[in-house]
């Protein structure tokens, strides 16, 4: 009996010198955490610890060493990093002008008048004008550009184009590329100057290369298959060279002479550094675009056919022909004309938003004709309650940018042309990642 009263007694002194121990590691957790322990009342004598055996130490450790005393770790309240999502949906018309004067007169001038009526009409439908270089970022992967964007295109380097296009170009703001060739940069008469090509690259001027002789790269003149290959490289790399040395930039883009070229000369082309080659075939620019064959849409002189096929985007009318709506448009007695949900610019927390654009103030209008497109979405199955005139979409998805464009059209009546407004509104994604209140 007297060996069993002993282990006892042991185990038990070994339990309280634990739970004395453990009670000092947590009060030591306490201090740690900032948490203030209520005062003791006045302290006892205390009674000075039994001394452990070799097992009873062993004991402990063990307990010590468990995660069982652990402390809990504090949530990590720093915004977690969003994954970048590519938007491989967009869609890009690339036009392509030529010479610029006070009237027209050929398919490869245009009126300076006439290239501000198109140019208002883009900057009126609200369809974004970006650089070449932000396309070449997207196919690159590194970067997001809008769901339909718009790039302007000048070749062989018309003086009209500084004292024409210039001016309306930087009015609007929009950015452009001039593709130049050797033989006609700098040489007086109607050429473009490099003091004119230098101001204009102060404004969002890109420059590209045209050839160095603007001769067809596929006519061989009697050359040899070895001599014509030659040849070709020579008008790929020196033109390359000339305006890289000339303007101190990086030269990757290149616009075939009269769009003619073949797969030879668009592999020679991308293995000497041009990162982005265009034609004249009147196709957008996708995801799926060989990189060697962008497409352009050539704007002829007066006319505006290719100019309404670059500016129609997945079925919707062209930027002239459409009436767009200003997010902000009121009616005649002053009121909104439309009460958008998310508002424009409105910055919103939550990432599945249920969008909804009220039509109530616009008036009678074609139910049948109302669409509504999401950025990366393309045109949704939006409800329409006629009783409100109401439109809404739920987002079947969190967003994962930190903007997102809206596309309403709809029509008052068949024979006259869709009105659209376009409108944005911005996602606070940190916000997500925060403990809720």
């Amino acid at each position: 009996m007297r060996p069993l009263l002993l282990t006892f007694t042991a185990l038990l002194a070994l339990a309280v010198t634990s739970c004395k121990r453990i009670e000092s590691k947590l009060d030591r957790l306490a201090q740690a955490a900032g948490i203030t322990k209520e005062p003791e009342p006045a302290a006892k004598a205390k009674s000075t610890e039994p001394v452990l055996t070799p097992e009873q130490e062993a004991m402990e450790k063990r307990l010590q060493e468990s995660a069982v005393f652990d402390a809990a770790k504090p949530e990590d309240l720093v915004p977690k990093a969003v994954p970048f999502e590519l938007n491989k949906s967009a869609v890009v018309a690339i036009l392509g002008y030529h010479d610029f004067r006070e009237r027209g007169g050929s398919p490869m001038i245009i009126a300076g008048s006439k290239f501000r009526e198109q140019m208002k009409a883009i900057k009126d439908s609200g369809i974004p004008v970006i650089p070449l270089s932000d396309v070449l970022a997207w196919r690159k992967g590194e970067k997001n550009i809008p769901e339909e964007a718009i790039v302007i295109t000048m070749d062989d380097g018309w003086e009209g184009v500084y004292s024409h296009a210039f001016p309306v170009l930087k009015e609007f703001g929009f950015p452009f590329t001039i593709y130049l060739y050797k033989k006609y940069v700098n040489i007086g008469g109607r050429s473009l100057s490099w003091s004119q090509v230098k101001e204009m690259m102060q404004h969002g001027c890109e420059i590209g290369s045209h050839s160095v002789s603007h001769e067809s790269l596929r006519a061989k003149k009697n050359r040899s298959d070895a001599d014509h290959q030659q040849w070709v490289l020579s008008e790929l790399k020196d033109s390359k060279e000339f305006i890289e040395k000339n303007l101190g930039i990086t030269c990757t883009s290149f616009a075939y002479p009269f769009g003619i070229f073949d797969d030879s000369t668009a592999e020679t082309a991308l293995q000497i550094g041009y990162e982005s080659l265009v034609t004249v075939n009147n196709q957008k620019v996708t995801w799926d675009s060989p990189m060697g064959k962008l497409g352009r849409y050539i704007i002829h002189g007066e006319s505006d056919t290719n100019f309404k096929l670059a500016t129609s985007f997945r079925g919707r009318g062209d930027v002239s022909s459409n009436h767009f709506l200003v997010a902000d448009a009121k009616d005649s007695e002053g009121r909104k004309l439309i009460e958008m949900s998310p508002a424009p610019e409105e910055v919103i927390k939550e990432r599945r938003p249920l969008i909804k654009a009220n039509l109530k103030h616009v008036g009678v209008l074609i139910p049948e004709s109302i669409k509504l497109k999401v950025a990366g979405l393309g045109t949704v199955p939006a409800q329409y309650d006629p009783a409100t005139m109401t439109v809404s979409y739920q987002m079947p998805y969190r967003l994962r940018a930190e903007s997102c464009s809206i596309t309403l059209s709809f029509k008052r009546s068949a024979e006259l042309p869709d009105e659209v407004v376009n409108w944005r509104f911005k996602v606070d994604l940190a916000a997500s990642y925060l403990p809720q209140s």
